[in-house]
């Protein structure tokens, strides 16, 4: 009777880990369409601004990036319906697959971000670009900070809420309240939702204020930019 309980408690917290792994396989599949969308458009455009600026450091991110980023970014792309068949089975997949996925698309946001940036010192010239900008790469830092606050706080912990609190969410904390509150950090003019609860948590939480109040100042310099051009 015991061992057959203990059975049941097994595959029941195997269960709910396939679920987990499935919200978590569905965030990382979105931001894997959106940094499609990205290098679709918004690199793809960028193209010219690129070899016109003449910025050895918007050559260099961008180098690396058609070299090395986007050929492993096709390689995840490729995996993932095998991930899903995986998931879908029933099957655990793996954390440090997860954790890969997660920290190649960390990385891609990072360089994605240094180009945002050191495009603002070459004229623009596509209102096509400014517009993707904007729409796509919002959702990607979203999904990005929204999986990094989680995973940190949420993945091998007791509870939750032991390196970062979410002040205006409710209990019980779930996967969905780190990417709601991720989202509420770009509404709330800029700043971060998050708030550290250890030193770890603090240092993660003073990086996303920095990248939200940069992030910001993107979005008034596109649209102002925009508006130059229709004009």
């Amino acid at each position: 009777m015991v061992a057959w309980i203990a059975k049941v408690a097994w595959i029941a917290k195997g269960s709910r880990r396939n679920s987990e792994q499935i919200k978590e396989g569905l965030a990382l599949s979105l931001l894997a369409l959106l940094q499609i969308a990205i290098s679709g458009l918004f690199l793809y455009d960028s193209q010219s601004l690129v070899a016109q600026s003449g910025n050895p450091l918007i050559i260099r991110t961008d180098a690396i990036m058609q070299a090395l980023v986007r050929p492993l970014g096709v390689l995840f792309i490729v995996s993932f319906p095998l991930f899903w068949l995986a998931l879908l089975r029933g099957k655990l997949v793996p954390r440090w697959l997860f954790d890969a996925v997660g920290i190649w698309y960390c990385l891609r946001l990072l360089m994605e971000f240094v180009l945002l940036n050191a495009l603002l010192f070459t004229p623009a010239v596509s209102p096509r670009l400014l517009v993707g900008q904007i729409i796509v790469f919002i959702p990607c830092f979203v999904l990005t900070w929204g999986w990094i606050m989680w995973r940190i706080d949420f993945v091998n912990r007791a509870s939750p809420q032991q390196v970062v609190s979410l002040p205006d969410e409710m209990e019980p904390i779930t996967s969905f309240d780190y990417y709601h509150t991720s989202v509420i950090s770009i509404v709330n003019k800029g700043s971060s939702k998050f708030q550290g609860v250890t030193r770890t948590g603090r240092f993660y939480v003073l990086i996303h204020s920095l990248m939200l109040l940069d992030l910001l100042g993107l979005i008034i310099a596109r649209v102002y930019g925009l508006v130059q051009k229709m004009t």
